[in-house]
């Protein structure tokens, strides 16, 4: 096989790795894969890699007649055919992934993967550490001892926006759960119904999914929604729910409890996943 032919296909292979790599940046999808903070990464990824295939399109070959004469025969060792093979093997991945992998995780991978229904089970949770009591001759700024609550926003009807990570934090540590505990919410996330063997058949869950890095490291983060009124929607599809936050004792812990006013189904969040 001729260099030439070669540059040819080591050219593509990295064209086309740039531009998926680009595609999944542009048109959004590699929220559904990546944490934001890696997003910047993989753009200059696909940037790299598009100006390298370029390099080896339009930049003057070398010419190198000693090589050339001494290796011929370790060039037509690599036979056209072998090298499409190999970059089939370099390309597909990557294409199929873009064609026909699902932009969010489906009923049974949350089942297999199980909830994280307490805070503790979080990878990067860190239990929270009470401050050292101030000295008698310590001041501090009357600003300094107010909550903060600047976390918190609200929607158009004054119910607090939360995530579902934000319930999970509350029922472990009393400071947040001040914030929450008896106030109306509002938390989108996505719709799981309540296990088989459960006895309270008013109940179902509600999961974002959350992650570290990246899809391969995702969890899901569940919390127990109670309403009388049937919902109807399929699994894994989005809902918005709102009601009354709620941090009751069951088997022994503090878990949270969102008493729901209303359920309704609504669009994905820009981001699907909590961090």
């Amino acid at each position: 096989m001729t260099g030439s032919l070669q540059r040819y296909f080591s050219a593509g292979v990295l064209a086309i790795w740039g531009i998926m790599l680009g595609y999944f940046v542009i048109s959004g999808r590699l929220a559904s894969y990546l944490h934001p903070s890696f997003h910047i990464w993989t753009a200059v990824s696909a940037v790299v890699l598009v100006l390298l295939a370029a390099g080896l399109l339009f930049l003057p070959e070398h010419e190198d007649l000693e090589c050339e004469s001494c290796c011929d025969h370790l060039h037509d060792q690599r036979t056209p055919v072998r090298s499409g093979v190999t970059a089939a093997i370099l390309v597909l991945p990557i294409v199929l992934a873009a064609s026909i992998s699902p932009d969010q995780f489906g009923a049974v991978t949350v089942n297999n993967r199980g909830y994280i229904e307490t805070i503790n089970d979080l990878p990067s949770y860190r239990p929270y550490v009470e401050p050292a009591l101030p000295q008698s001759d310590d001041s501090q700024p009357s600003s300094a001892k107010e909550d903060d609550t600047s976390y918190i926003s609200k929607n158009a009807a004054g119910q607090i926006k939360a995530q579902t990570i934000d319930l999970l934090y509350a029922a472990e540590e009393p400071g947040i759960r001040a914030d929450f505990e008896g106030k109306e919410v509002e938390v989108i996330g996505q719709f799981m119904p309540g296990r088989e063997n459960s006895t309270q058949k008013d109940r179902f869950n509600l999961v974002r999914m959350f992650i570290i890095c990246c899809a391969a490291d995702a969890r899901p983060v569940a919390i127990t929604v109670q309403t009388d009124e049937p919902h109807g929607v399929p699994e894994m599809s989005w809902i918005k729910v709102t009601g009354t936050a709620s941090f009751p004792i069951e088997s022994g812990r503090r878990v949270p409890l969102l008493v729901a006013n209303s359920v309704t189904p609504c669009d994905p969040p820009e981001e699907t996943f909590v961090y």
